[in-house]
Order: C-alpha cells, then sequence, then structure tokens
C-alpha cells in the first residue's frame, strides 16, 4: 500500500513539475516573441481594400532596441496605415518610456499614416501631463479623441475615429449622456457614407447595454482586454477589466448585432507584475475588402 501511495504522490508531483515548467516556459516566450494575427473585414461601402496594422497596450515595454523588432515586423506586413488603439504607455510613465514611445510614432510614421486613440493609461497620465497628444502628434500621428478625420488611404475613402468613452449612459442620465464628449463625437462620427472605424481602446465602450444597437459604426478596434491576460487552453481569456471572470469579449473578432464588427486585439504586453501566459504579444493585421 505504501509504494502504491508513493507512486500517486510521484505521479502528481511531476505533473505539478511539468505544469510549472510549462507555465514559465510559456511566459519567456510571451514576453519576448511577438505574433502576427490575420482578419479580413468585408464592408459594403469599401471599393478598394485597405491593410490596417493594429496594435495596442505595449505599457512601454520594449520589442528589441528602441522596439526594432516590433519595427520591423509591422514594416514586414505592408501596412497602408497603422493604428496605435491606446495604452502605448503606463499611467506612471518614465520621461525614458515616454521618449521611447514617441520614437516609435516617429519610426512607423515612416512606414505609413499612423492614428493614435488615448487608453485609459494615456488618460490617467494627461492629468499631469496635458502635453502628451500635442507630443504625439509632433512624433507624426493623427491623434483621434472623441474626434475624427475623413482621410483617403490607399484609394478609399475613410472616417476614422476614436474615444475612450461609453457608447451608453454608463450610470448617467440620458441628459447627461448627450452632454458628454463621447456622445457628441458619436453623433457626428456615424453621420457620413465613408467607412466608418472607430479606434475605442475599451471594448465596453460599445459591448454593453446594447450600445451597439445606437449606433451606425463599421468596424470597432478595441484593446484592453490583454487577450484576457493569462489564457487557459480550451477555454479562453481567464480576467478582463469590467468583464470579469472568464470574460466572453476578451480577443479577436465579434459581429455585434447585425452591423457593427468589432476586432479586439490581445495587444503587446503583461500587466504589471502579472505576465501574459499561453497569451503572445500581437500585431493584428486586417485587411479591409469590398463585400461583393
Amino acid at each position: 500500500m505504501m509504494n502504491y501511495l508513493k507512486r500517486i504522490l510521484t505521479g502528481i508531483f511531476l505533473l505539478f513539475a511539468v505544469a510549472v515548467t510549462a507555465v514559465l516556459v510559456s511566459v519567456i516566450i510571451c514576453a519576448t516573441c511577438i505574433r502576427t494575427v490575420n482578419y479580413s473585414v468585408a464592408l459594403d461601402s469599401v471599393s478598394t481594400p485597405v491593410r490596417i496594422v493594429c496594435i495596442s497596450d505595449l505599457h512601454g515595454k520594449q520589442f528589441g532596441r528602441n522596439n526594432t523588432r516590433l519595427i520591423n515586423k509591422i514594416q514586414a506586413q505592408d501596412p497602408d496605415v497603422i493604428f496605435l488603439v491606446g495604452d502605448m504607455i503606463d499611467r506612471t510613465a518614465s520621461q525614458a518610456e515616454v521618449d521611447r514611445f514617441l520614437s516609435l510614432v516617429t519610426a512607423l510614421s515612416q512606414l505609413a499614416p499612423v492614428y493614435f486613440s488615448p487608453g485609459n493609461h494615456e488618460q490617467e497620465y494627461l492629468k499631469t501631463h496635458g502635453e502628451l497628444l500635442t507630443q504625439v502628434a509632433q512624433a507624426g500621428a493623427t491623434v483621434v479623441n472623441d474626434t475624427y478625420v475623413d482621410v483617403t488611404i490607399a484609394g478609399q475613402p475613410l472616417r476614422i475615429g476614436g474615444t475612450m468613452g461609453h457608447g451608453f449612459p454608463f450610470g448617467r442620465t440620458m441628459e447627461q449622456f448627450a452632454a458628454s464628449p463621447e456622445y457628441r463625437f458619436l453623433l457626428a462620427f456615424e453621420a457620413t457614407s465613408r467607412p466608418k472605424i472607430c479606434l475605442a481602446h475599451m471594448p465596453d465602450t460599445f459591448i454593453f447595454n446594447g450600445a451597439y444597437t445606437l449606433w451606425d459604426v463599421d468596424l470597432v478596434l478595441s484593446g484592453h482586454t490583454h487577450g484576457g491576460l493569462i489564457r487557459i487552453p480550451f477555454v479562453g481569456g481567464l480576467y478582463a477589466p469590467m468583464q470579469g471572470w472568464f470574460p466572453e469579449y476578451d480577443y479577436g473578432y465579434f459581429l455585434l448585432g447585425e452591423q457593427m464588427q468589432m476586432i479586439i486585439t490581445s495587444g503587446l504586453a503583461g500587466y504589471g507584475p502579472v505576465p501574459r501566459v499561453n497569451n503572445l504579444p500581437e500585431i493584428a493585421v486586417i485587411d479591409l475588402v469590398p463585400a461583393n
């Protein structure tokens, strides 16, 4: 009997050791490697294909000295336009981290037009460093922060906007909501026949309380969730802000209602001391194509 128990305990220990080793290896890989994930999004209002590269949640991290590996990986995708969808720095970013982010913007703007929409960390940083958005613009990006621009990319007219607000009242009366910057932005943003792409760092902007039924937006690009940070095989992400444990909207492509399409990128960094596990940092590559 004692030998039998020893074999069981030995087996349990070995399984535990293998699991711990696998997690540690995954943490190391997910701290250094970058993958590309490809999507194809078809829209009736698109007549000319456009290749989008979308990244988010860098949180001041480097991939190679001065993000050389990240820049080269993006260049290899031959993008027509590059979207930075928030939390590229931390709320407590040092000046060196901010300078590195601005250098990244400058480098990327030499590859393709760059559009930046702040995330919650940039919003916090802006409370004490109000010059950030001006610096990002001077580095070569177009900043969309409850604003939009009408542009032509690769021969295709587009309307590109960005918001960090919620597309529904979110604890406010309708009168308060109607007076908010995000409401005024979305009301103006949707009034066009151009394809409408909204950079919304938090997918919460449109997924909760049926907000996707309120607004005529073709494609929403989000981050914030870090892909659930720790991804469990056959289950998905473990935790996402605002959504809690085992979130439904943690990563990938979603059709919201009958018309609004959303892509949530899992981003590039971990979150503070919590590493990514089974969740490679990613560059989202989105081919915008005609529906017919």
